[in-house]
């Protein structure tokens, strides 16, 4: 179910009010899991089983890397889970784009490209999955609960589009679940509100001024590519943030409090605190689960400068399988590597720029937002070839 239908608003009523009126204290977890396998199983039914299959496995290595200390095995037990998760992932949505690839470098079709329906959120589910085993092999997990375990897979303000959630908070808020003061619900629908706004009205209406980079090839105008970089650039971040404030909204109706995902992101004064204030649930899952394990900050420098570039790059890919999200990723991983070097080699050397005084300021804040507008071509176009004909048309009068 797309949050922004009648569907889910009736789906979303209904179940909230049942779950307050009807199912008691005690069951309303498990009144969770069922509501989440129905609104899973509306897409496709037949993933419901692959989405429990992988749920079943994650939970039983993980509850066997919490009974073992054999740090061998443990490793081992981590490594297998790791590696099915993602085997799940790779081959569900990346199978056709590898094979593509082969079939190129080859110059003929060595592999058949395959029909594969890409099930429904498998790329939130898949990293949540990840986070658990990592995060019991790192002692951040004690306590693997089954039921626990099964509210936090198929919670459904979150299945659809995030914030990717962390077992830890999540887990802790459900025995009991507290019902919310009605103030709290007020706010709830609020921000619920707010998300079908950003959505319907803001973003959907940004759709046709984003056409000439979504759509490219018809013959547009020097000035119809800046307004449709801008247009997109608004569209993305409301149909974004308007899908995490109504799962943030929902949740608050159930009684359950999950992360923020969007904090004023084109107001950053610099592309690192960008990815801190943009699909903060990502972008610190990237930290925590790609870029700390290379290394992160504690390598020599030019190590450290390639680990952003292959953290970024797979943030782009797990958006989607195409080169444009992979160089879109890289986009942003250089971005960040020489904000790195800017910061550390040059910006404590002149005066100016660490007075921070408001010019700078918005200089700051114009500089990030040209960046991020310009690599949203890449994220919006359906091909390398497409993306170059935009930036050509922005760049060429």
């Amino acid at each position: 179910m797309i949050f922004n239908t009648w569907l889910f608003a009736v789906f979303a009523v209904v179940t909230i009010a049942l779950y307050w009126a009807v199912v008691p204290t005690g069951l309303r977890p498990y009144y969770l899991v069922v509501a989440g396998t129905v609104f899973y199983a509306w897409a496709v039914p037949a993933y419901t089983v692959l989405i429990a299959a992988l749920a079943l496995a994650t939970f039983a290595i993980g509850t066997a890397l919490l009974r073992t200390r054999d740090p061998g095995r443990r490793r081992a037990l981590l490594i297998l889970g790791v590696v099915l998760i993602c085997a799940v992932l790779v081959f569900f949505k990346y199978t056709r784009f590898f094979a593509a690839i082969v079939n190129e470098v080859a110059s003929q079709n060595i592999l058949p490209i395959p029909q594969i329906v890409v099930p429904l959120a498998i790329s939130f589910f898949t990293f949540e999955f990840v986070h658990v085993l990592v995060d019991i092999y790192l002692g951040k997990i004690r306590r693997l609960d089954a039921l626990d375990f099964a509210v936090f897979a198929m919670f459904f303000p979150t299945l659809v589009a995030g914030p990717i959630k962390r077992f830890q908070s999540f887990a802790a808020q459900l025995r009991p679940i507290v019902a919310p003061p009605p103030e709290e619900i007020a706010l709830h629908l609020y921000r619920i509100t707010i998300g079908v706004a950003k959505k319907t009205i803001v973003a959907d209406s940004m759709s046709l001024l984003a056409q000439p980079i979504v759509t490219p090839g018809t013959p547009y105008g020097h000035l119809d590519y800046w307004v449709g970089t801008l247009a997109y650039t608004a569209k993305i971040y409301f149909d974004f943030t308007g899908y995490s404030d109504i799962a943030i909204g929902t949740a608050g109706m159930l009684g359950l409090s999950i992360p923020e995902n969007f904090e004023r992101p084109y107001w950053a004064e610099n592309i690192a605190a960008f990815w801190s204030r943009w699909h903060i649930s990502l972008s610190t899952w990237i930290r925590d689960y790609v870029f700390i394990p290379l290394g992160g900050s504690r390598r020599p420098p030019v190590v450290v400068l390639v680990n952003l570039l292959i953290a970024m790059a797979i943030s782009g890919l797990w958006h989607g399988a195409a080169w444009t999200f992979v160089v879109w990723g890289l986009w942003h991983g250089m971005g960040l590597a020489v904000h790195r070097v800017w910061a550390q080699n040059v910006v404590p050397r002149i005066p100016l720029l660490k007075s921070g005084t408001l010019g700078i300021r918005a200089a700051s804040v114009a500089t990030t937002f040209a960046f991020v507008a310009f690599g949203w071509v890449l994220f919006a176009t359906s091909s390398l070839a497409s993306a170059g004909g935009v930036y050509a048309g922005m760049l060429v009068p």
